[in-house]
Formats: C-alpha cells, sequence, structure tokens
C-alpha cells in the first residue's frame, strides 16, 4: 500500500513530533500579531515620547550650533562633532527604541513562549539551491502571502486616505503656520492615522491567527 501524504493527515501530532518541531524553532507565530504590537509601539511613542524628543534634540542642536564657531576644522573637529550629535540622539530616543523593542518581543511571547533554536543557522544545500529556492517562491503559501500583502497595501493605502482627505485644505495650509505649530498638528495627524491602521491591523491579525 502506498504511503498516505503527510498533507493530508488529520490525527493530532504526537508529543514527540511537538518535542521535535519545538527544536527546530518551529512553532505556532502569526507575523500579523507582532506587527500589531509593532504598530501599538510606535503611537504609543509618538503620544508620549514625541514632545520630550522634539524638546531633547531641539535643544541639544540649538547648543551645538551656537558652539559650532569654537569646535576646530579638522579630523578632531569633525570626529567630536559626530560623538556629541550621536550621544544627543541616543540620549533622545533611546528610552523609545527600548520601549518599541520590548513590545515587538512581547508580540511574539503573547503567541509563544521563548524559544532558542540553531536549526535554521545550519548550512544546507536546499538554501542555495535554485531549484529549491523557486519552489519556496512560487509555493502555495509564498502565493498567499503575496496575495494577502498587496491585500494589506490596498487597504491602508484606502484607509489613509479616507482619513487624510477630509483634512486635506488643513494640510494645504500646514506649510505657512508657524514652526512652532506645524509639529504638534503633525503629531496629531500621526496618531490619527496610526490609530486607523490600528484599528485595521487588529483586524486582519486576528483573522490571520486564527
Amino acid at each position: 500500500m502506498a504511503e498516505s501524504d503527510q498533507s493530508e493527515k488529520t490525527e493530532d501530532p504526537t508529543q514527540k513530533n511537538l518535542d521535535d518541531a519545538l527544536k527546530r524553532g518551529d512553532v505556532a507565530k502569526n507575523q500579523e500579531v507582532s506587527t500589531w504590537f509593532s504598530l501599538v509601539g510606535a503611537a504609543l511613542i509618538v503620544a508620549m515620547f514625541a514632545p520630550s524628543i522634539a524638546e531633547k534634540l531641539g535643544r541639544g542642536m540649538a547648543g551645538i550650533l551656537a558652539n559650532l564657531w569654537q569646535m576646530p576644522v579638522d579630523l578632531g573637529g569633525v570626529r567630536q562633532l559626530f560623538y556629541t550629535s550621536g550621544m544627543m540622539i541616543i540620549g533622545a530616543v533611546g528610552l523609545p527604541f527600548l520601549f518599541l523593542v520590548v513590545l515587538a518581543i512581547a508580540g511574539n511571547m503573547v503567541q509563544h513562549r521563548f524559544v532558542w533554536s540553531a536549526e535554521n543557522m545550519k548550512p544546507k544545500l536546499s538554501k542555495i539551491s535554485p531549484l529549491s529556492g523557486a519552489k519556496r517562491i512560487f509555493s502555495k503559501d509564498s502565493l498567499v502571502n503575496f496575495a494577502k500583502g498587496v491585500i494589506k497595501i490596498f487597504a491602508v493605502g484606502a484607509l489613509m486616505f479616507a482619513v487624510l482627505w477630509p483634512m486635506r485644505d488643513e494640510l494645504d495650509m500646514l506649510v505657512m503656520r508657524d514652526a512652532v505649530m506645524i509639529l504638534p498638528e503633525t503629531r496629531e495627524i500621526s496618531l490619527m492615522l496610526l490609530g486607523a491602521i490600528i484599528a485595521l491591523m487588529a483586524v486582519a491579525a486576528a483573522g490571520d491567527y486564527l
């Protein structure tokens, strides 16, 4: 009797198969859920940290420009300028970036506990085989993921258009506003866009996860 196709099996996997899959790092994880957590993190950063980031960067740049004439024009001066600017940027965005990393990790941890596997790091001839690569690219899963990606792009684009179109007159006048007023209004518009996208991606992530 011919062996049945592995893809047609309907029995539940044995505990040994589950343990083997865990060792390979082959666990149930959905990228849409992780993306949603990252979007939530970005929205929280804009809502909570944007004013302090702008203030720190503005104060730091003002200090650099005010003392720029004292900086020697040589390799050491340029190196010091890059070091000072870099430390200023790290000090301003370091905590928000760490917050975003924590949420990105949380997006994976809520789906499955932490798993460390070096299986995918092992060299395999199938990974460099053009035939195997073509099979992966044109597989059913790849085509489905491509179709979902195209649908998401159009859905997000349509959503952004729906949010921004009623504000088109206000956006036209934004460039004529005082610089002090541009940042708060830009932050408000960004939060509106992120909120709408997060709501859309929540539905997409829930459906894709199921």
